[in-house]
């Protein structure tokens, strides 16, 4: 719980920076062409801006999250339990069968995750 609460509250401001520059980095002409047509400030917000932001949220997002599942077996080994725990606890036991079996689900559950990513990635932004 320690290391969620540690990555999340890190988060938090990454998260709320890099989303505000995206929304700050939109196009005012798609917005200004729905306005135009007759629209609502809703409409123009969701055929206007919603389709500018939402590949660069959720490539923001997707990396932030692989990124995260890496740093939690980092803060794991430093004391905050989970995956790192283990691994570092089979370390520290001389217990090396166990321990690279650990950092090889670890390799491949971020091997899963990339591709994954990279699969939403290419059906949802592109």
């Amino acid at each position: 719980m320690a290391g969620i609460l540690a990555i999340a509250v890190s988060e938090i401001g990454t998260f709320a920076k890099l989303f505000a520059e995206a929304i700050e980095n939109t196009s005012r002409k798609p917005v200004d062409g729905v306005k135009v047509s007759g629209g609502s400030n809703m409409q123009a917000i969701r055929y206007g801006i919603v389709p500018q932001v939402l590949p660069v949220i959720l490539s923001i997002i997707l990396y932030n999250f692989e990124s995260n599942v890496r740093s939690g077996t980092i803060i794991g080994v430093v004391g905050a339990g989970g995956v790192g725990f283990l691994l570092a606890d089979r370390m520290h036991a001389f217990r090396w069968p166990e321990a690279w079996s650990i950092i090889f689900l670890i390799v491949a559950m971020v091997y899963v995750i990339d591709s994954a990513s990279a699969s939403l990635r290419r059906r949802l932004i592109l």
